[in-house]
């Protein structure tokens, strides 16, 4: 059967028959660009830069195969009830099957584990080999899991989705975090940029849970909040390093890194408010979008600090193919 002259028209749509196209809807591909930005963004933070590269490309490739296999496996989780509110998801539609998208997901569930493994047993001069990025990317595994199956209906999937987000800004660093007498030595630093980016996405959730009927007044209130709190924390977290830390960053003033995170998130702020004088799906959808791909250029607010201007910009740069697909495709 042919498609119609619209269906032509509209390239990269969720209801194309194109395969390629329909997988890409299905990991939800704009998204993957924040996890690359926040990821490497805690590697760079911790390490100076990309070095040793080889366990920088494989924590890269096992966050990206972890954040599919959470979306791949969301739809199949969902899929019933995609089928009575979503028919144009590429499962519910029949685009992808259910068997190729349950092997997909669990696939990259067992492979963002194993990549994980090796970027921390992969020979790197002056580092040791360590444990916790396999320890961290099977609790992010188990995390997605409950949080696609029994987790996702409760009060606090919200949390569950923030806590996944923590976990995977602490996969970024784990491969170069020293373990101690078998206990992970953690920065006080790097922990508060991981709450931080959680708490933000659990406030991003909270918004989105009502996203296609105009969004619960409570949920948008509650979660617009947290959002906002959870920018305060990243603002404040580099405030945590120890002094000497501080010396060898681009921006030594903790002051003045406020005031980046601040105008990162003016627009975050303005489109909230706006989403509360007018709860209506067009309105929220796009805070949800804007809120989701901003975690590209605060995840290059902390590369700049850490690594300097260059890869700042560098992770910064994802958000032009990360706005570009998105025109095209769903985030959520």
């Amino acid at each position: 059967m042919r498609p119609n002259r619209q269906r032509k028209s509209e390239s990269l749509t969720v209801d194309s028959p194109r395969p390629l196209v329909a997988w890409m809807q299905l990991v939800r591909l704009p998204n993957v660009f924040t996890v690359l930005a926040d990821v490497g963004a805690a590697f760079l933070l911790v390490g100076g830069g990309p070095l040793p590269a080889a366990r920088f490309a494989l924590v890269l490739a096992a966050g990206v195969a972890l954040y599919w296999a959470g979306m791949i496996l969301n739809d199949v989780f969902d899929l019933e009830k995609d089928k009575a509110e979503r028919k144009s998801r590429p499962i519910a539609s029949g685009a992808i099957s259910v068997s190729a998208a349950k092997s997909a997901g669990w696939g990259c569930l067992i492979l963002g584990v194993l990549l994980a493994a090796a970027s921390g047993f992969v020979p790197a001069a002056g580092h040791a080999t360590t444990w916790l990025p396999a320890a961290i990317a099977v609790a992010l595994a188990g995390l997605i899991v409950a949080y696609d199956g029994p987790l996702k209906p409760t009060p606090i999937a919200p949390a569950a989705m923030g806590g996944c987000r923590v976990l995977s800004f602490l996969l970024g660093a784990s491969p170069l975090l020293e373990i101690t007498e078998g206990v992970p030595v953690v920065p006080r630093y790097v922990l508060a940029i991981a709450l931080g980016f959680g708490v933000y996405v659990m406030g991003i959730t909270t918004v989105a849970r009502d996203e296609a009927i105009g969004g619960h007044r409570v949920n948008l209130r509650t979660g617009f909040v947290v959002m906002m709190i959870g920018g305060v924390m990243l603002a404040v977290a580099p405030g945590f390093a120890t002094a000497q830390t501080r010396i060898g960053w681009a921006i030594p003033s903790t002051s003045q890194f406020g005031m980046l995170i601040g105008l990162i998130f003016l627009p975050i702020a303005l489109r909230g408010l706006r989403a509360q004088l007018q709860p209506e799906p067009a309105v929220i959808g796009n805070l949800i979008r804007i809120s989701i791909l901003t975690i590209i250029p605060l995840s290059a607010a902390f590369a700049f600090l850490g690594a300097g201007p260059v890869w700042g910009v560098t992770v910064f740069a994802l958000v032009v193919p990360a706005l570009l697909l998105a025109t095209r495709l769903r985030v959520t």
